[in-house]
């Protein structure tokens, strides 16, 4: 799979914050020197730091460290499942794990096993179905555990998007729908990304090439969940760059990436569903809530945050050397000395940079890293630890 399934999963624990949908506000994970607990807003301590980590609640449970395995408790405290080696995400009310021999299964809110067939690895669900992995091979699932495509191919994307998955088999990209059937293509299209926003970008291959030279030549166009071509021709300024122009990243918030060749290297514009061109330039990023990152130059270059019709809604004076993910309206940026904060949409300085490490907001909440532990703080840079 392009995301790692949970049996291999290494980032679990910091890119957690990420992807739940309900976290529990009224329960913060709250460090007491080395150990967690969890406070609600008033401060008091309402589980005590007794876990060498805790993650946030997923409606009534959550998932803590302790002894090097992981558990899931209640919201008195109480561990509810047995030992785990990895955990995932709760959609749809189940939420995929490993058990410490290695088996992955599906828990239900209150730790108890409802799906177990043995995989050797889960995905979350999506879309109200699971990629799971048996006997080395990728199939897919319902809700109920019951096969909605038996295991039949090699790796895939993690979660269905638009009504789609992207799988591979024996070297071959296909893409399959939520009924587990293949979404049958001719052999001259060639899938190269994923489903979003209801447009899958590929290529085209034809024997010729735009100055009608017999030579095998790669046209990018994008096609929708029937597989039907709707944007294959992409005019800027009066040329036609459909033969030049590489896929980069699947569209979000209307807005897709391709990128062109250069002599320096590359050249990036945000492409919109009606094959419009952005501006040029020398790098772009999806940030999320309608915002995305550019930058101008290649040498000492400008980075901006820019909107959807991009207008700048504002200029890093301070070039960060890596951004993170737009969340709750602040942006986690790296500094020239290696330290993590948040600006706002604005490219404003809210929250210091002093962090090891630092995650996109959440419901209030971003995870942190400082003085080589991780902790919380909220949108008023709060911090929700205590040294003693």
């Amino acid at each position: 799979m392009n995301d790692k399934p949970i049996s291999n999963s290494v980032t679990v624990l910091f890119y957690f914050l990420l992807l739940v949908p309900n976290l529990m506000a009224q329960l913060i994970p709250f460090r007491v020197n080395s150990q967690y607990g969890y406070i609600n807003p008033k401060n008091e301590l309402i589980i005590e730091a007794k876990f060498d980590y805790t993650d946030f609640f997923q409606g009534d449970l959550a998932f803590v460290l302790k002894d090097s395995s992981y558990f899931g408790i209640n919201i008195k405290g109480e561990i509810v499942t047995q030992a785990l080696k990895h955990y995932g995400v709760f959609n749809y009310g189940l939420c995929p794990v490993q058990l410490k021999d290695g088996k992955c299964v599906y828990i239900n809110q209150k730790g108890e096993i409802v799906i177990d067939k043995g995989f050797d690895a889960a995905e979350n669900f999506s879309q109200g179905l699971a990629v799971v992995s048996l006997n080395k091979k990728l199939g897919i699932i319902d809700t109920i555990g019951n096969w909605i495509r038996q295991p039949d191919f090699d790796t895939s994307s993690a979660y269905f998007k638009s009504g789609y998955l992207m799988a591979i088999s024996k070297g071959k990209y296909f893409y399959i729908n939520r009924k587990g059937q293949t979404l049958h293509l001719p052999d001259t299209v060639l899938p190269v990304g994923v489903f979003s926003e209801g447009l899958a970008p590929v290529y085209i291959i034809k024997p010729y090439n735009s100055d009608g030279q017999k030579m095998k030549t790669y046209y990018l166009e994008f096609i929708d969940t029937n597989g039907n071509v709707v944007l294959n021709n992409f005019y800027h300024d009066g040329f036609n760059y459909s033969e030049y122009i590489a896929f980069e990243k699947e569209f979000m918030d209307g807005k897709a990436i391709i990128k062109t060749k250069n002599d320096l290297g590359w050249d990036y514009y945000f492409l919109d569903k009606k094959g419009r061109f952005s501006p040029l330039y020398s790098f772009t990023k999806h940030l999320g809530d309608s915002l995305f990152l550019c930058a101008i130059g290649y040498y000492m270059a400008d980075i901006r945050i820019v909107d959807s019709n991009y207008f700048v809604m504002g200029q890093f004076q301070q070039k960060p050397t890596l951004v993170g993910e737009m969340g709750n309206g602040l942006l986690a940026f790296r500094n020239k000395e290696g330290n993590w904060g948040y600006v706002n949409s604005n490219c404003q300085e809210i929250i210091k940079c002093k962090y090891t490490a630092a995650f996109p907001f959440k419901n209030g909440y971003a995870i942190v890293i400082y003085n080589g532990y991780q902790g919380v703080i909220d949108i008023n840079g709060k911090e929700y630890w205590v040294d003693r």
